[in-house]
């Protein structure tokens, strides 16, 4: 078969979405299926069998089977806002997948409406009045999250942020999301919407809980060390640090680290970067050095940042209070979106704790995600992080 099933606490950043009180609470009504046959057509089947007439649908399967998989979904259920991402893994509270059709149905209780943001590597702003339409047809834009998936190739998601958030500002609507991903090649990678696969765009839809909150969770499994920085010489479009502290960054690095710059690539996966803004910390994991001299990352660092070294933390224990924190915060769960890192997935794949992790998050009741390439939150896009959207 071509897919396979894959065997010091940190702070959780919670972002509250405005809510109403009072009134009927008619929960979110959600289906999950997983199709895991090789036939294409049969795998769409075992999906979708619990599927009645749903509202929107979010989807992830494998960049191989994406294109076929978005027409063929889109094609069975035309009535519906179908939105996915080609994904590294699909995670599901039995655990992940690499191959098969992952799908949720929102059946009742949300309105929603989506969009493609075009061109995103030269001028996504042209593409900007997608999101005022369907801010328009909301209307009450209260209880609502924008839910994007982006192609992250052209490393345009901090553009693509910055035209979105120029709208959903304005009406107080958070942002959720995460660049689309392939097998762990760091290749073309896609998007999908309403049978349409892009691999230069940006999908988004806006969702708006009609009975309830919506609450968005951010976790890292990193702590921060004593060495901390000013980024003094960076190609922010690039995303390469030149110089921390005005210091060649790979020297300055690995001196913290204490290894040699020719072996600083070896810790790269358990200590990047975080950027510090306020009480928030977000992270930029590294992805090469440069010149022996510089390093490049995944996320942009702008000039004059403050940036700490970070190392790896408890991720059980993380783990185990992010979910017990969102237990706490609600009476009732319907269901919850997740948005994975790639690098944090191939750790817990290294580490055989990836089943248990997806099973662990079944705590939370009806889930769907995937690993992908980056993730974003707001106005800012990072890595190594899982975002969890929480629907009451």
């Amino acid at each position: 078969m071509m897919f396979t099933l894959c065997r010091k606490k940190c702070k959780v950043i919670i972002l509250n979405v405005l809510f109403r009180e009072g009134g009927n609470k008619r929960m979110v009504k959600t289906k999950v299926g997983r199709g895991m046959s090789d036939d294409l057509e049969i795998a769409l089947d075992e999906a979708t069998k619990d599927f009645v007439n749903p509202k929107l649908i979010i989807y992830y399967t494998s960049k191989s089977r994406f294109e076929q998989f978005s027409k063929l979904l889109y094609n069975k259920f035309p009535n519906s806002v179908v939105i996915g991402s080609s994904a590294y893994k699909e995670i599901y509270k039995y655990g992940l997948t690499n191959g098969a059709l992952l799908a949720m149905s929102f059946e009742e209780g949300i309105e929603c409406f989506a969009g493609v943001i075009e061109d995103i590597d030269k001028y996504p702003v042209k593409y900007i009045q997608k999101v005022q339409d369907c801010i328009s047809k909301l209307g009450d834009a209260s209880n609502t999250i924008c839910l994007e998936f982006c192609v992250g190739t052209t490393n345009s998601e901090e553009k693509v942020l910055s035209t979105i958030n120029s709208l959903l500002h304005v009406y107080d609507i958070p942002l959720l999301g995460g660049t689309s991903a392939d097998d762990g090649e760091f290749q073309t990678t896609y998007v999908g919407l309403n049978g349409k696969a892009y691999n230069n765009n940006c999908v988004f839809v806006l969702v708006k809980n009609l009975n309830g909150k919506i609450k968005i969770y951010q976790e890292n499994i990193f702590r921060k060390t004593q060495h901390s920085f000013i980024a003094t010489k960076v190609n922010a479009k690039q995303r390469i640090v030149y110089e921390l502290d005005e210091k060649p960054c790979a020297e300055v690095l690995a001196k913290s680290l204490n290894v040699s710059v020719n072996n600083l690539p070896e810790l790269f996966s358990t200590h990047p970067l975080g950027r510090i803004v306020g009480d928030n910390l977000y992270i930029s994991a590294n992805k090469n050095l440069v010149d022996n001299k510089a390093v490049s990352y995944y996320s942009r660092i702008y000039k004059n940042s403050k940036v700490v070294l970070l190392e790896p933390d408890d991720y059980r224990q993380v783990l185990k209070s992010t979910i017990s924190k969102i237990k706490n915060d609600f009476n009732h769960i319907s269901c919850a979106i997740v948005v994975n890192c790639v690098a944090r997935t191939m750790f817990f794949e290294q580490e055989g704790f990836a089943e248990e992790f997806a099973k662990e998050l079944g705590q939370l009741g009806t889930y769907i995600g995937f690993a992908c390439h980056g993730e974003q939150m707001n106005d800012y896009h990072f890595n190594q992080t899982m975002l969890i959207g929480v629907f009451e």
